[in-house]
């Protein structure tokens, strides 16, 4: 039997699921699909416990900026609830990767190691599975992330910090090979990108881990993660992406707007936080 290869995945995970297809579901499969589902059910329902100091440094933070990650350590309180149409999203999000498992292995893949446990310096973590012996991290995406992931801009401009974690399992685990398995939760589309040895090897998690640790434990922030930029020719001044999808933004950002703090505007294209405002924008603002 020909080995297969985490890059063949969209073409054959299509291939079971088109008209033509008259494919014999595994019923192992099923019930393990299941039975994840229902854990997701209970997890994403249940009211989440707060973790505060080194209990927030796991390997899915390593790619977080240091300062949210000095936040989330000493000021936990602070984050901005999220309301359940938010919720909501995370978990059809987790839905499809979920899915995106089944399928992988109902096309003839071989899925291993399900959330296998991996430590390094007292820091832990879980993988989403190996695929074909490839270590591979599943996610649901935007449209605008899906096409970041699918054109490999991902590598160079990560504001989630996927690919650090990814990189630091691949390290932890002696993997010279990762990727992503994603979807696209709106066409529908299915794509798996991965990076080798070479950019594996020059991303241990051992020193970052120890800058984190000495993050945590510093008794101040440190400094902004990211600079106000523009918005449009107004002179107005508006958060980045990656501060406007940051639960501390309003804590963080207090000093803006000569100290009243940041305001919230409904543009067509969705909220935008202004840090400064010169010319008042003629949306509603929250």
């Amino acid at each position: 039997m020909t080995a297969l290869d985490p890059k063949t995945l969209p073409e054959d995970i299509f291939s079971i699921l088109a008209d033509e297809s008259d494919h014999d579901v595994s019923e192992e499969n099923v019930q393990w699909a299941g039975e994840v589902f229902k854990d997701l059910l209970r997890t994403r329902l249940k009211k989440r416990v707060v973790k505060k100091g080194n209990e927030v440094l796991r390997f899915s933070a390593l790619g977080k900026k240091d300062r949210q990650l000095w936040y989330q350590a000493n000021m936990p309180e602070l984050a901005e609830k999220m309301p359940g149409k938010q919720n909501f999203k995370f978990l059809y999000g987790d839905a499809i990767e979920v899915l995106l498992l089944f399928l992988a292995k109902e096309a003839g893949h071989s899925v291993e190691n399900l959330q296998l446990g991996v430590e390094e310096d007292g820091v832990r973590g879980s993988i989403d599975a190996t695929i074909d012996g490839i270590l591979v991290d599943v996610k649901s995406a935007s449209p605008y992330a899906f096409e970041k992931f699918r054109s490999g801009a991902y590598l160079f401009d990560d504001p989630f910090g996927y690919v650090s974690q990814l990189s630091g399992y691949a390290n932890a685990l002696g993997k010279t090979r990762a990727g992503f398995l994603v979807a696209d939760k709106v066409s529908g589309d299915i794509t798996f990108v991965d990076f080798d040895n070479e950019y594996i090897k020059a991303n241990p998690p051992g020193p970052r881990i120890a800058h984190l640790k000495e993050v945590i434990n510093d008794l101040n922030p440190p400094k902004k993660c990211y600079p106000a930029e523009p918005e449009g020719k107004s002179g107005n001044m508006k958060l980045g992406i990656g501060c406007s999808y940051c639960a501390f933004k309003d804590k963080c950002w207090e000093d803006s707007n000569g100290g009243t703090g940041l305001r919230k505007f409904f543009y067509s294209r969705g909220p935008v936080w202004l840090t400064q405002v010169k010319r008042e924008p003629k949306v509603n603002e929250v």
